[in-house]
């Protein structure tokens, strides 16, 4: 059974036989790198939908729970996210809406705002972050079993 990649492999590998200089390899791993990585994005975007979640509110809830008080400004958020503040406003309001954060006064100064992860956030990372780490294992077993036979060689 041929690959999803395998259309690919055969368009450049034509290609190839007609130019000379045609960098192969290197186009080869960079595609193969791209369509691996649309991949994964696939696979995680479907169980984190089964979880009720999408990327986005998920990577804030992680960046959030790596912080030392759980607990950031939303211009941090968006930056981490890379994205405006303006969508990190949104972000935050899905967020709160599902009460897996509290927005909170800071206690130096009330102009500035924090994000706060609560006990309902953590409880729902809780559930959901073993899945994904299995999931990540299984994926990456292949990989990490040859990388051990390589070491032991």
């Amino acid at each position: 059974m041929d690959s999803s990649f395998t259309p690919i492999e055969q368009m450049l590998k034509f290609h190839a036989s007609r130019h000379e200089d045609f960098p192969y390899q290197e186009i080869l791993l960079t595609r193969l790198c791209m369509h691996m990585q649309s991949k994964l994005l696939e696979n995680r975007n479907k169980m984190l939908k089964a979880q009720g979640i999408n990327e986005t509110l998920f990577m804030a809830l992680i960046t959030l729970e790596s912080q030392e008080n759980h607990s950031i400004q939303p211009s941090e958020l968006s930056c981490a996210l890379g994205s405006s503040r303006t969508n990190a406003t949104r972000i935050a309001d899905e967020l709160e809406k599902r009460g897996w954060i509290e927005r909170r006064e800071s206690d130096n100064d009330r102009r500035c705002l924090h994000l706060q992860l609560t006990e309902k956030g953590h409880e729902f990372l809780r559930e959901v972050l073993p899945p994904q780490h299995n999931c990540l294992h299984q994926l990456w077993s292949a990989h990490m079993q040859a990388k051990r036979v390589r070491r032991i060689s």
